[in-house]
């Protein structure tokens, strides 16, 4: 009896505590629910390949990305040829891009450059080889819309300067040396695990004359990928660049070589997550050649990318 008179309050005590318990769980629970869940980090899978292509997405904060660009282009094709002829090139561009995150919507990148081309002979000019690093590019990229931090998609909007980092002589690149400002749109949307697409649409502006008297205008360039992942060490990808350029000008006069370039071709990834690497191969063939003069153009273009993100 002594036993049944002191389990009945503990059984009671029991009862009224779980009846307690139950709704503050449940409680606990609907508030988990309704906050914003937050998108991971996805990798470095589905990246495009082409060094001019951005996208909208940044590098997450406290994370250094690196990705050294190589691009190929034989330009042994004179297009909208009048009989004149044009010197045909051999071209190969380096770029070093370093993207680091500030905060989660902020990014700055510095893209230091180095090009060189071989001329061939043409008319009186024997064959020779002008080369040099390019001005170097300084950016800020900020997303009002992030799909890392549970937005739909990613919005970045770009704004940077070229600096005047470029070699004057008449073995460099003409119209380099020079300040230019730059802007850009950017948008990134990715379906998990297996899609991804990425869009761009920029301009950079020159604002004085460079080496050799030239003084190079407005270009605009759009651009855009989209990515196919079959696994987290693979992915293959179709992506195009569109490019129009005003004429430039040589000491004042009009040089009257505009051009329109449009570029489609399919690239790959060979991606390495658990050191947060990546190789990626993409070839380019043209779609759209439109020139002012006749000009040397390439059949096709060969990308690569090395890329690797950093974290501490």
């Amino acid at each position: 009896m002594m036993y049944k008179r002191m389990y009945t309050p503990l059984i009671s005590g029991v009862l009224t505590a779980c009846l307690m318990i139950t709704p503050v769980c449940a409680a606990e629970k609907k508030a988990q629910a309704a906050q914003p869940t937050t998108e991971k980090m996805g990798g470095p899978s589905g990246t495009p390949v082409n060094s001019a292509i951005s996208g909208g997405a940044i590098v997450p904060k406290g994370m250094l990305l690196t990705a050294l660009n190589f691009s190929y282009r034989d330009k042994d094709k004179v297009v909208d040829d009048a009989g004149l002829g044009a010197r045909l090139l051999e071209q190969q561009l380096y770029l070093l891009k370093l993207r680091y995150g500030v905060t989660d919507r902020f990014e700055l990148a510095f893209v230091p450059g180095y090009v060189s081309t071989h001329r061939d002979a043409y008319g009186g000019a024997k064959a020779d080889r002008i080369e040099g690093v390019t001005d170097f590019a300084l950016a800020g990229t900020y997303t009002p819309l992030s799909q890392r931090l549970g937005d739909p998609f990613s919005l970045g909007l770009a704004l940077g300067v070229n600096m005047p980092t470029g070699q004057d002589g008449s073995e460099h690149p003409p119209g380099g040396d020079v300040w230019s400002y730059n802007a850009k749109v950017g948008i990134t949307k990715v379906w998990h695990p297996t899609h991804r697409i990425d869009w761009d649409l920029g301009f950079v502006q020159p604002t004085e004359t460079g080496n050799q008297g030239v003084r190079k205008d407005t270009t605009i360039t759009m651009t855009g990928s989209y990515h196919y992942v079959f696994t987290q060490n693979f992915d293959v990808g179709l992506e195009f660049t569109l490019e129009k350029s005003r004429e430039w000008e040589r000491n004042g006069v009009d040089m009257r070589n505009g051009y329109t370039e449009m570029y489609v071709g399919p690239t790959m990834n060979f991606c390495m997550p658990q050191w947060n690497m990546w190789l990626g191969l993409g070839a380019f063939f043209p779609v759209i050649r439109d020139y002012d003069i006749p000009t040397a153009s390439d059949d096709v273009r060969i990308e690569i990318k090395l890329g690797k993100v950093w974290s501490w």
